[in-house]
């Protein structure tokens, strides 16, 4: 039977670990003695009370603990202390008051591990680690590898920028397993970088090593959200344990580009040149279209063969929806979805319909029937109308629908096209912004730069604050409710609220053909809200002082002409329902897709076609009543 040995100096504490254990095992109770010394104590496993005093102390306890050779289990009296006990190796820590479910688990592992014959030494090469693939491609891109590779032989501090999700600490592990000089590895996050937890993981690693001589791997993530006192006193750590002799290969990471951080003076310069002399940066996902099709591959073999399912792969659908996704948690979210459809589904070949995408706990992902037609009270909704084809309008050949180009749910475009439009709309005017703060601090004195820093700035917060007003009053349109409009004299409605915004940009609206007795049979709000967007998205683009033509040609037909100041809108046909063999197809802005979904909702549609001469034409067409 198993011998363990109490030592703590609560008699209480002492003959309750004893009666929970004795059943299990040999239990021998002691008071923690003058001199400390434990050699002359034959046990399995030690479990150590810490007084309240020095449970801060890791460094204290380590030397005690050294003294033995079977694993330790530490009693403390706080979570704030547990967190300087992480990595200890032969050791693990337990918070009082304890669960003797988890007294139990926690003895049951430490004798497990420790009943283990250690493994002799073999003169393995650090480039087989099993955690040097994370630096291989596919998992890095092949320049990014390259680069990873040649840093892991230096010496000298690096930083790995990446997203959430890019995988930053198993780089920087995989890192140090191709470094047979790197040392033990200690870690920490905010806000558990402090000197004391730090100076508390560095003491319990160098219990037992030969003096100052002994190098620490450093790894501390997520530094940019490491608040400024935290900054300085990282840095006066790192300042003073140099000035002792002690060497640590830092490697850390940020979700975010310190460099800027430190321009805005939100990060410490002296301490950012001290963390990056090397940086490496990971790329998202969806920067790496080319390359995830080898990337799941990679995953999926990997995963299939730890659930003894042999070869996986993918459909040409189910990888072509993978290759489209966002991947807002970038890698850790294509293996957790990888990962989930195998263990849900256990077959060889995975559909499309059968990815978990969602992260409900679970859930199984299914192909997603045919909505039923929604029931509305008095009015009627939109009706379908046979398939035919309208002059100037997209549609999708031979499905067997509706005439208009989108699917059953009434969107021709998912949400992923308009977070990506939207991402767009916001991040051009942020990088205009961000380029101007960098350069406000030397050129502040300047009154022509204010001046123009004040108008650019102010322009483009205005420019997103009204897309994310547009996004949410596109958000409360649910299905459309129909009736007959008159179509002059709604148009003309809105352009007497767009008239403002005409006098700002010099623009002028003419009108052609006006059939003012044609009417519609559509939802009168979403109109409005479609067509608002549409000539506010042409005003953003119409050279100034320029022309802007509206003709109404009569069965519900629309065309707006201009010429625009920037040539061409840049194509999304891509995202489109069917591919378009037609050159003069073009892609569709933010404020044109939440129109064109609006539109099709009501059993129209929208296209967009250059003309000659670089002009360009939108073209609607909605149900005549």
């Amino acid at each position: 039977m198993k011998r363990i040995l109490v030592v703590d100096e609560s008699p209480a504490v002492r003959e309750t670990l004893a009666i929970i254990l004795q059943r299990d095992f040999t239990v021998v109770q002691r008071l923690p003695l003058a001199d400390d010394s434990l050699a002359d104590t034959e046990a399995d496993l030690l479990i150590l009370g810490v007084p309240p005093a020095v449970e801060r102390e890791p460094f204290i306890i380590s030397k005690v603990a050294a003294q033995v050779s079977y694993p330790v289990l530490v009693l403390v009296n706080s979570r704030s202390a547990a967190n300087l006990w992480k990595g200890l190796g032969r050791a693990d820590c337990l918070v009082k008051p304890f669960n003797p479910y988890e007294l139990k688990e926690k003895v049951e592992r430490l004798l497990a591990q420790s009943s283990i014959p250690p493994e002799a030494p073999t003169l393995t090469s650090p480039a087989k680690s099993r955690l040097g693939h994370y630096l291989e491609f596919p998992y890095l891109p092949e320049a990014t590898s390259a680069l990873a590779e040649r840093y892991a032989l230096t010496p000298f501090p690096i930083l790995i920028i990446g997203e959430a999700g890019c995988g930053q600490e198993r780089v920087a592990r995989a890192i140090r397993s191709l470094n047979d000089k790197a040392g033990p590895w200690i870690s920490a996050y905010p806000p558990e970088i402090t000197r004391d937890c730090l100076l508390g993981q560095i003491d319990q690693l160098a219990a037992g090593a030969d003096g100052m001589g002994q190098r620490f791997t450093l790894f501390l993530g997520n530094l940019e959200t490491l608040h400024a006192l935290a900054q300085l006193s990282l840095l006066r750590f790192l300042e003073d344990e140099e000035e002792k002799g002690s060497q640590f290969w830092i490697l850390s990471s940020s979700q975010e580009d310190l460099l800027e951080k430190v321009y805005r003076g939100e990060f410490l310069s002296p301490l950012y040149y001290r963390l990056a002399t090397l940086t490496l940066r990971l790329p998202p996902l969806r920067e790496r279209q080319a390359e995830l099709p080898s990337l799941a591959a990679a995953l999926a073999q990997g995963y299939g063969e730890r659930l003894n399912l042999g070869k996986v792969s993918f459909t040409p659908e189910a990888m072509e929806r993978l290759c489209n996704y966002l991947w807002f948690g970038n890698l850790n979210e294509l293996e957790a979805v990888i990962a989930r459809t195998l263990a849900i589904h256990r077959k060889g070949i995975i559909e499309a319909s059968e990815l978990v995408l969602g992260m409900e706990e679970g859930a199984v992902a299914v192909p997603a029937a045919a909505p039923q037609k929604p029931v509305t009270e008095e009015r009627p909704v939109v009706e379908e109308k046979p398939e035919k084809q309208h002059p100037g309008i997209s549609l999708p050949a031979g499905n067997g629908h509706q005439a208009i180009s989108r699917p059953k749910n009434g969107d021709s475009l998912d949400i992923r096209v308009l977070m990506n439009e939207l991402a767009h709309e916001l991040k051009n005017p942020m990088v205009t912004i961000k380029t101007f703060a960098q350069l406000l601090g030397d050129r502040f004195d300047d009154a022509a730069f204010r001046v123009r820093f004040q108008e650019t700035v102010g322009g483009d917060i205005e420019r997103m604050d009204d897309v994310l007003e547009a996004m949410l009053d596109f958000s409360r349109f649910t299905h459309p409710v129909a009736e007959r409009i008159s179509l002059y004299e709604q148009l003309r409605r809105v352009l007497e609220e767009i008239v403002p915004e005409c006098l700002k940009r010099g623009a002028t609206i003419r009108w052609g053909k006006k059939a003012e007795g044609g009417e519609v049979f559509v939802d009168e709000a979403q109109f409005r809200y479609a067509f608002k967007n549409v000539l506010q998205s042409v005003l953003a683009q119409v050279k100034p002082q320029g022309e802007i033509q509206i003709d109404v040609e009569g069965e519900g037909r629309v065309a707006v002409s201009y010429l625009p100041e920037g040539g061409r809108m840049s194509a999304l046909t891509q995202y489109l329902d069917s591919p378009s063999s037609d050159v003069e197809d073009q892609g569709f802005p933010l404020r044109i897709l939440l129109a064109k979904i609006l539109v099709e909702r009501n059993g129209g549609g929208i296209k967009i076609n250059q003309l000659d001469g670089g002009k360009v034409l939108i073209r609607a067409e909605l149900p005549a009543a």
